[in-house]
């Protein structure tokens, strides 16, 4: 399948796994992608660059995609308008008709395949006719010992989200952790209390990321505790609240733990490569392009290059950028690959 030639995407989610997840598929497919994690942002970028394709979160903090639509249709310039699919987990008439009373085009249903990605690309004429695909090997080695240990991950579905890419469902599983730690944590500060529209708003968000990556079973605990919110049934809340937590920190520390027994192996496989001072310094300059451009995949792919080639300060100094990028702190890290690229 081949994009049409240009076509620049901009994909709107608070939640920064769900735009992993979308940007990923779009770049697969040929697309330039732009990432917002908020209504505003998205307005901004809306009103520097016209858009061909726009994928829109439906619930969001502050402004929700159907508010961002109408802003955003009545500011963009010229004559041409994006392509705007709505994406929720939630597809009933009154969502359905709530998108399409805005302008957006059409809805994808969470969790978004890759499949589902091309079909609506088609109909909306976003893509050219199918052709024979490129297939990724979902069979890596040691994958299958690493995940297989995270109870409640149905790993090989989360892995056809993106094709079979391995490397790119581990990447997405990275962010996933600390999205699951931020929600946590939030909900841990809502306990006990009756702000039920701040506990709706987590279990939204945890619903999402467990649907991208597989975990179904939670997912499921996740929907039916939000609409308990919803409804107002504090009670019910309250009393499944705490099973339910327990249920996600155990899940994320059996996640967490195998994403850092891949990134290990990755290391491994970088490890002893030798490289000059001049190709560091090149690499180290791709990095930074990468991180000014918010390129999430690009740029831990960088640093997984780079891991096998530093040693002692400077390797501690890269993991402190990797740090940085796990906190999406982009200005911390540009100051830190600066740093090393003096001490080269």
């Amino acid at each position: 399948m081949n994009v049409r030639n240009g076509n620049i995407a901009l994909v709107v989610d608070d939640n920064m796994a769900n735009v992993f997840v979308l940007a990923t598929m779009l770049k697969k497919l040929g697309f330039e992608v732009d990432e917002a994690t908020s209504g505003i942002e998205a307005i901004n970028y809306s009103g520097e660059k016209e858009y061909d394709l726009i994928l829109m979160d439906h619930l969001m903090p502050d402004m929700d995609g159907i508010e961002t639509i109408k802003q955003i249709l009545f500011i963009q310039k010229g004559e041409k308008k994006p392509v705007i699919f709505g994406i929720t987990a939630t597809v009933d008439e009154d969502v359905v008709n709530a998108f399409h009373e805005v302008g957006a085009s059409d809805i994808l249903e969470k969790p978004v395949t890759l499949e589902n990605m091309k079909e609506k690309l088609q109909e909306w004429d976003l893509v050219d006719r199918v052709v024979q695909e490129e297939r990724f090997d979902a069979s890596e080695q040691h994958v299958d010992s690493i995940l297989s240990k995270v109870k409640g991950l149905e790993y090989k579905k989360g892995l056809e989200l993106l094709a079979g890419s391995v490397e790119n469902y581990m990447k997405v599983l990275s962010v996933c952790v600390r999205n699951i730690d931020d929600n946590y944590e939030s909900l841990e500060a809502l306990r006990g209390t009756s702000q039920l529209d701040g506990f709706a708003l987590h279990f939204h968000s945890l619903k999402g990321i467990f649907l991208n990556i597989g975990a179904d079973g939670l997912a499921e605990e996740s929907r039916q505790l939000e609409m308990a919110s919803k409804e107002e049934r504090l009670e019910e809340v309250q009393e499944k609240t705490d099973g339910y937590m327990e249920k996600v920190f155990l899940f994320n520390s059996q996640l967490k733990k195998a994403c850092d027994a891949y990134t290990q192996l990755n290391k491994q496989k970088y490890a002893g490569e030798e490289v000059s001072g001049s190709e560091l310094a090149a690499q180290l300059d791709e990095l930074k392009e990468h991180i000014l451009d918010f390129e999430y995949i690009e740029i831990t792919e960088s640093l997984d290059r780079l891991q096998g080639s530093l040693q002692g300060e400077q390797k501690q100094r890269l993991d402190e950028i990797t740090e940085a990028i796990q906190e999406f702190d982009y200005d911390t890290a540009l100051e830190i690959v600066d740093q090393l690229k003096e001490m080269i």
